[in-house]
C-alpha cells in the first residue's frame, strides 16, 4: 500500500500528516462529493421555488387588476406539484 503525505498548510502547526488508512481518504472524498451534490440540488430547488413564487406574484397582480383570479388558480394548479416534490424532499422523515 502506498502512503500519502498530506500537508495542511502554514496556518496550522502541523506540517504533514502521514495517512496509513486509504479508506479514510476515500471517505473524505465521498463526503466532499456529497456536499457538492447537496449544494447543487439546493441551488436548483431555490431557483425553481423562486420562479414559482414570481409566477404566483405576477398572476396575483394580474388577477387583482382584472378582478378574477383565474390566472392564479391556473398557475397554482400547475406549480403545486413541483412545490410538493421539492418541499417533500426537504421535510421527509428518515
Amino acid at each position: 500500500m502506498a502512503k500519502y503525505n498530506v500537508t495542511i498548510g502554514d496556518a496550522f502547526a502541523i506540517d504533514a500528516v502521514e495517512v496509513e488508512n486509504i479508506d479514510a481518504v476515500e471517505k473524505l472524498a465521498a463526503v466532499a462529493e456529497r456536499r457538492a451534490a447537496t449544494r447543487r440540488e439546493t441551488s436548483i430547488a431555490y431557483s425553481v421555488l423562486g420562479f414559482i413564487a414570481l409566477a404566483i406574484a405576477c398572476s396575483a397582480i394580474l388577477g387583482w387588476h382584472d378582478g378574477s383570479y383565474n390566472e392564479l388558480a391556473a398557475v397554482w394548479s400547475t406549480s403545486s406539484i413541483w412545490v410538493g416534490v421539492i418541499l417533500g424532499r426537504y421535510f421527509k422523515k428518515e
